[in-house]
């Protein structure tokens, strides 16, 4: 087992002084002889060394840790969001702590309450309420993403769901030219609501009016509401529609199952259009047409939010906003 500073110290005969100007690289500059460096590296080199993080974090008032709090990370968006992050947080000797709220407003209070009280040395949150319960922590650097309830007092990072859906929306009309409906899960969700907007000034500048009729509305971003809302869509009626859209792979996922329950198969003729984008839409025969939000951008931006100084703008309410990517399969 690795020892620690004051282990070494103990079982060398050295001071924890000397061995921690050692393992800093400081030997040359307090002129400690080459044969107490060659020992006590020699004996480092047999036995390892560990940080005791404990002790470093109540001198330097800093745990590196990194808190993240997402809706779900079932939802293939937020978990390579979260890899990407990691990815940013090695790279800076930091350990990402992730909870899932599961969209339910005290779960996310009590991950949030009980990630400060350990210190946390930031916090990423995708909110599923417009003002999380932040007061009183002024020194922990904060950030929001994916939702913009633009309450908050901290800088947000987001996609351009405005944007992507337009662009998802014009393609698939440009296809199959006549209109389709829009499966909306946890539509009061800010991003959905840009997906909406989206949605709606296509189908304008399609001569369809703003789409109203064509949305489909629930309160949860789940399969469970992408059956119901496929259900509602097809009833009893005998044909499958000739193309949808979904505002999540989570909502396109129960709507598919929902068709096949019905119908016994999935008709490869329909055109679909999801937001976010899996490997799993290569087996479908269908077209495809998916808005791929670009995780490693959004989470390269999150950490310099979130790292930069105090008076550089992390205590205003910035608004980034990344570009999407429309993948389009079998067109």
């Amino acid at each position: 087992m690795s020892k620690t500073a004051d282990e070494i110290a103990r079982e060398t005969g050295f001071s924890i002084t000397t061995v921690r100007l050692v393992i800093n690289g400081q030997s040359d500059k307090y002129r400690i002889s080459a044969k107490t460096q060659k020992l006590i590296e020699d004996f480092i080199a047999i036995h390892g060394y560990s940080v005791n993080h404990a002790a470093r974090s109540l001198k330097l008032r800093r745990t590196d840790t990194i808190g993240f709090v997402v809706p779900d990370l079932a939802n293939a968006f937020f978990a390579r969001l979260m890899a990407s992050l990691e990815v940013l947080c090695r790279e800076r000797n930091l350990l990402l702590l992730t909870v899932s709220s599961h969209d339910d407003a005290e779960l996310e209070n009590r991950a949030v309450a009980n990630l400060l009280a350990r210190g946390v040395d930031g916090l990423v949150i995708a909110p599923c309420q417009p003002t999380p319960p932040l007061e009183n922590r002024a020194r922990t650097p904060i950030v929001m993403f994916d939702r913009d309830y633009a309450q908050a007092p901290y800088p947000t990072v987001v996609s351009d769901n405005v944007q992507g859906a337009q662009e998802m929306t014009r393609r698939m009309l440009q296809e199959v030219k006549t209109p389709f409906p829009f499966l909306c899960g946890h539509a009061d969700s800010p991003s959905i609501q840009d997906r909406i907007s989206g949605f709606s000034a296509a189908c304008a500048a399609f001569g369809l009016g703003e789409g109203d009729t064509l949305i489909r509305l629930d309160g949860e971003d789940s399969t469970a509401a992408g059956r119901r809302l496929m259900d509602a869509l097809v009833g009893d009626g005998e044909a499958q529609p000739p193309a949808f859209m979904c505002s999540s792979l989570l909502v396109l996922e129960g709507a598919l199952q929902q068709l096949k329950a019905r119908f016994g198969r999935i008709d490869p003729t329909i055109l679909i259009g999801t937001f976010d984008d899996h490997t799993m839409l290569d087996l479908l025969p269908n077209r495809v047409v998916s808005i791929r939000q670009n995780e490693a951008a959004l989470a390269k931006q999150i950490f310099a939010r979130l790292i930069e100084p105090a008076g550089q703008g992390r205590r205003q309410s910035a608004r980034d906003v990344v570009a999407g990517a429309l993948i389009c399969r079998n067109l």
